[in-house]
């Protein structure tokens, strides 16, 4: 009698466990169904609001770099008392910073940045556009390196002037 009990017992847990299981691969089924191919289209989404504008990466970081390189001037003509010193064949470092200001003004500033924007540029000028920050980010690159190696110079001739004094001394 007993054995017949457990009998019918394990009868309906083999019909319960089957039904669960059934149950279990229908939710699975339909999780995967709505769950893998609606996540993409959330991805995409995703995926546009999160992509760079190739312009205003470019436009931005030739921005910072000529304020960089303004700063590095600066900095050098009042270490270097070198206002009147010449940085090119016929311009000083003076005349060459307000040359940059007034270029960065023009040509990249912030209110500009925001009239491009807000124009529609075909892909082809904002393509011109993008090439031609590349070259002023290349230039202005080139006088970064050359005002890192003015510095570097000007601070070894104060420390042999240094070692100098201290050697007359």
């Amino acid at each position: 009698m007993i054995f017949n009990y457990i009998i019918i017992v394990l009868e309906y847990m083999e019909i319960t466990i089957g039904i669960l299981g059934f149950i279990i691969a229908i939710i699975a089924i339909i999780d995967f169904k709505y769950g893998f191919f609606s996540k993409p289209a959330e991805k995409e989404k995703l995926e546009e609001e999160e992509e760079i504008d190739p312009l205003e990466a470019q436009f931005k970081a030739t921005q910072k770099l000529s304020e960089e390189v303004q700063l590095d001037i600066e900095n050098y003509i009042l270490k270097a008392n070198a206002a009147h010193k010449l940085l090119f064949k016929d311009m000083t470092f003076s005349n060459y910073l307000t040359h940059m200001r007034e270029t960065h003004h023009e040509n990249l500033s912030d209110s500009l940045y925001e009239r491009l924007s807000n124009l529609e540029l075909t892909k082809s000028n904002t393509v011109f556009i993008i090439k031609s920050l590349e070259y002023q980010f290349s230039a202005l690159l080139q006088i970064k390196n050359k005002m890192q190696l003015l510095n570097l110079l000007y601070s070894r001739k104060i420390a042999l002037t240094k070692n100098q004094n201290l050697a007359l001394h």
